[in-house]
């Protein structure tokens, strides 16, 4: 099985992260977006909403000409099924052994421990088998220092928060736009929401999310869990 390597150049360019592709992406130092979870250097993690779909991004980011930092296609992506498979993966493994490794997740992720120079560096990229069950690798690859794969192993159930909180956002969102356009059909239009209609999910979201974190909280209390 042959890994691909792309060069900086192809990994220099721009990922967009909305639907709307004249939209931004990019940011300070000092403004960094919700759901957003710096790994050290210019490495983050990144929980969006895109076509549809809660993704969780861990991709190298870049500065323009205004020092403002973008995403580039050198970065690999989970669904949230695939996330959850490579959390229980993240505590797992020990970039201070000596040993390389290679762990793959779903038949879709490979995980491979290497060292350059003895240093650990931590390499995840995507693939898919082809129907003569040989598996191809997808375009980018993340490469993770050790420091950058401790951060994550710090932050991951922040980001697994957050991709429960967008896949909630969108889910509760678009079953009230679905309600509401039944009683005012002509007041939603492609699910797309006034800014009143936002400001009332926005707000009934955040509350059901409060109620369902606390109400998990008290379950594992009650049963001494923390």
């Amino acid at each position: 099985m042959k890994r691909m390597f792309y060069s900086n150049n192809c990994s220099n360019k721009r990922v967009c992260f909305s639907e709307n592709t004249k939209s931004d992406s990019s940011f300070s130092d000092d403004s960094i977006p919700p759901h957003h979870f710096h790994l050290g250097q210019d490495v983050y993690a990144a929980v969006t909403y895109f076509a549809t779909m809660v993704q969780v991004h861990l991709r190298l980011y870049k500065r323009d000409g205004n020092n403002r930092l973008f995403p580039t296609k050198r970065g690999v992506c989970f669904s949230p099924m695939l996330w959850q498979s490579f959390v229980n993966q993240i505590e797992q493994m020990n970039t201070s052994s000596s040993v390389e490794e290679n762990v793959l997740i779903k038949d879709s992720l490979m995980i491979s421990t290497v060292f350059i120079e003895n240093i650990p560096n931590i390499i995840l990229q995507r693939y898919f088998k082809k129907k003569d069950y040989s598996k191809k690798f997808e375009p980018g690859m993340c490469v993770l220092s050790e420091n950058n794969w401790l951060e994550l192993q710090r932050v991951h159930k922040n980001i697994t928060e957050s991709v429960m909180w967008l896949t909630f956002d969108r889910m509760l969102r678009n079953l009230l736009l679905s309600e509401a356009s039944k009683i005012m059909p002509s007041a939603v239009v492609n699910t797309d929401a006034s800014e009143v209609e936002l400001v009332l999910t926005t707000s009934l979201i955040e509350l059901l999310c409060d109620y369902l974190g606390n109400s998990i909280a008290d379950v594992f209390d009650c049963y001494g869990c923390v």
